[in-house]
């Protein structure tokens, strides 16, 4: 007796099995493939996001790293290092516009409020603090490596606290790109099968094909998808391109389900006659 997922893997590589074995499986157990399917495109992926060695600020909030200037730069220079941070006596306003802020201020409360409805970048003696409208404020003490003082442009800047941001932050950035990732495939693979087996099931309209339903097509199209999906984790070991596999992948579904008709026509009886014919006498 077959069991399940081996007997997937089996039929999966025959297009003939792949047709004529295409009422067996349980929604729990199609549900399982698509997961796992996914799960295998996933695995060249979280090697290279876990490798992940730098990130920039301008990724996340654009808006505010934009507000930085030259003059704030020149500022920071002229500032004096201290154990946990700079030392900071008096208040310098850089910008404060309607919307946007630049600024250096001695006390983290005080730059609490003056940033909290507004976009813009804020150094206080022991912390900075960056907020974009509609997003959660960063906000977080300088590392005892910070080089803010020494940086000479714009970019510079922006580089040195993106680095001092992701040290802190380097677990949920790699969980982030690995969920949106993981969502990019999903939906991928979903809108792939199931797109691809309501096609397949209005052949049951037409008395040339013997798929008699979406759960038929549903089957041929799952088993379809095994070969290319390993074949682009195969590609995604080497490239690390998500838009590349999914691509690959979806190649490789359509010239997989073209080889299953070339076989089998979508018909049991020419199944039948094929293998008829191939009995010797």
């Amino acid at each position: 007796m077959e069991i399940f997922p081996l007997n997937y893997i089996k039929y999966s590589f025959s297009p003939i099995l792949s047709f004529t074995k295409r009422q067996y499986l349980k929604i729990w157990q199609m549900i399982v493939i698509i997961f796992v399917l996914t799960g295998c495109l996933l695995m060249p992926m979280s090697f290279s996001l876990g490798r992940i060695k730098e990130v920039s600020l301008n990724d996340f909030v654009p808006q505010a790293m934009s507000v930085i200037t030259s003059d704030f730069v020149e500022e920071v220079q002229n500032l004096t290092p201290t154990a946990g941070g700079f030392e900071i006596t008096t208040d310098t306003i850089i910008l404060d516009e309607n919307s946007t802020i630049l600024a250096l201020y001695s006390e983290e409360a005080d730059g609490l409020k003056a940033i909290e409805n507004k976009t813009g970048v804020i150094l206080t003696s022991t912390s900075f603090l960056i907020k974009e409208a509609d997003r959660p404020l960063i906000q977080q003490t300088y590392l005892t490596n910070s080089t803010l003082t020494s940086e000479e442009s714009e970019e510079a800047m922006i580089s040195e606290l993106s680095r001092q941001w992701f040290e802190v932050n380097r677990m949920s950035v790699v969980l982030t790109n690995f969920i949106n990732v993981w969502l990019l495939m999903l939906l991928s693979s979903l809108f792939v099968i199931l797109g691809s087996s309501l096609f397949l099931s209005f052949m049951r309209l037409s008395n040339l094909y013997s798929i008699q339903s979406y759960r038929e097509a549903l089957h041929i199209c799952l088993h379809a998808f095994l070969l290319p999906t390993l074949l682009a984790t195969l590609l995604g070991f080497f490239t690390q391109d998500p838009i590349l596999m999914l691509t690959f992948q979806g190649i490789g579904f359509v010239l997989v389900l073209l080889w299953m008709y070339w076989k089998t026509h979508f018909q049991d009886k020419y199944v039948a006659k094929q293998q008829a014919a191939e009995v010797p006498k």
